[in-house]
């Protein structure tokens, strides 16, 4: 199967901005009730979670939840079998002691799907494959993932010519057990464009951790989530954001793309030979917002770590090189935040070793590599 050669990652982060590199701040109550528009009824057992991070929690049989989370922004995601979804924009400044009451909207649609019979055949499974290949990836961490149910995805690649689209009935449930995590993912989008190998998916994620792991397991498993931040795009843009990139393993050089005169359609590759410092790539606004700002592309090598084996394929032969990115922006300027996140999740386009880790790669916003360290 060949490697995607563009991925537009639109994984939904919103705003988690943390105001730092760690968790020690204020944890503070948020809380409320999930209830039936119609009728006024209270809903057990609604699905209630921080996007992105492994804050999450389910309603009672009442209803009522309550959440202690860190100072912050963030994006609350939700969700009950049955029901629209919703998705609440918070901030820690405006906390309502009081607690909210978030009403959900049935739906119908949601409810015939869940109960019509699939009849499936061979092309259904295939598109499973490309699905997960593309979606969870060919990392050695997504290729131990799994769909703990795999009955909620709808796989189409009739309505439209060489597309494959997927989406979920319910909360797609994925256990990764290379980081110890499972993930709920609210998938909203999925597409694969076969022809040009170009992939784009969104979603909302929460991490839930394993608490049933040995110390030894345990030990593993801080390692393995340190190896997959490590070189990875959260990594990066904290690493932009402190202005430590070099620092960190990452070095920087600008690269433009030109027509090719010779193929009508096509670009040649100008990479500049000196690296830059990623301070060129940001300015602070008048609020004191961090700005990410360029145009053209960014060519990105990780220095402190090989690319994979998986990356390279099986087959090919020769060794293995240093992770080698491309990042560019979709706007005239992206805020980003201390955490890795930032403002507008259409904002970057990234192709090439960043791209090709998917989300068996994904670690959760508030993950903090020196918080595992003894």
């Amino acid at each position: 199967m060949n490697k995607p050669i563009t991925i537009l990652r639109k994984i939904v982060l919103g705003l988690f901005l943390f105001l730092g590199g760690n968790m020690a701040f204020a944890q503070l109550v948020f809380q409320g009730t999930v209830a039936d528009f119609d009728t006024g009824e209270e809903i057990p057992y609604a699905t209630v979670f921080i996007t992105n991070t492994t804050f999450g929690v389910s309603a009672d049989e009442n209803g009522k939840f309550s959440l202690s989370i860190p100072e912050g922004n963030y994006e609350v995601i939700i969700r009950m079998l049955g029901y629209n979804g919703l998705v609440f924009s918070l901030s820690t400044e405006e906390l309502k002691p009081q607690g909210y009451r978030f009403l959900l909207t049935p739906s119908e649609e949601e409810l015939d799907l869940v109960e019509v019979k699939v009849n499936r055949d061979p092309a259904w499974y295939r598109n499973l494959a490309s699905f997960k290949a593309y979606f969870l990836g060919t990392s050695e961490n997504g290729l131990q993932c799994k769909f703990l149910d795999e009955t909620i995805l709808r796989l189409d690649d009739q309505s439209e010519t060489g597309v494959l689209k997927v989406t979920a009935a319910d909360i797609l449930r994925i256990e990764n057990p290379n980081l110890g995590y499972r993930l709920d993912y609210l998938l909203e989008e999925f597409r694969y464009q076969r022809q040009d190998g170009y992939v784009f998916y969104a979603g909302y994620p929460l991490f839930v951790p394993d608490s049933t792991l040995s110390r030894r397991k345990q030990r593993k498993v801080e390692q393995q989530r340190e190896k997959a931040y490590r070189g990875s795009l959260q990594h990066l843009i904290r690493s932009i954001y402190e202005g430590t990139t070099e620092e960190q393993g990452f070095v920087l050089r600008r690269l433009y793309r030109v027509p090719d005169p010779s193929n009508p359609g096509k670009f040649v590759n100008q990479l500049v030979s000196s690296p830059f410092s990623a301070k060129e790539l940001i300015t602070k606004n008048a609020e004191g917002k961090v700005m990410l700002r360029f145009s053209d592309y960014v060519h990105v090598t990780y220095t402190e770590e090989l690319e994979s084996v998986e990356f390279r394929g099986r087959a090919s032969p020769g060794r293995l090189g240093n992770q080698v990115s491309t990042i560019h922006l979709e706007l005239e300027e992206l805020e980003i935040y201390a955490n890795g996140s930032y403002a507008d999740p259409f904002g970057i386009l990234v192709e090439g070793y960043i791209a090709w880790e998917r989300v068996g790669d994904l670690l959760p916003m508030d993950y903090n590599p020196e918080s595992t360290k003894p």
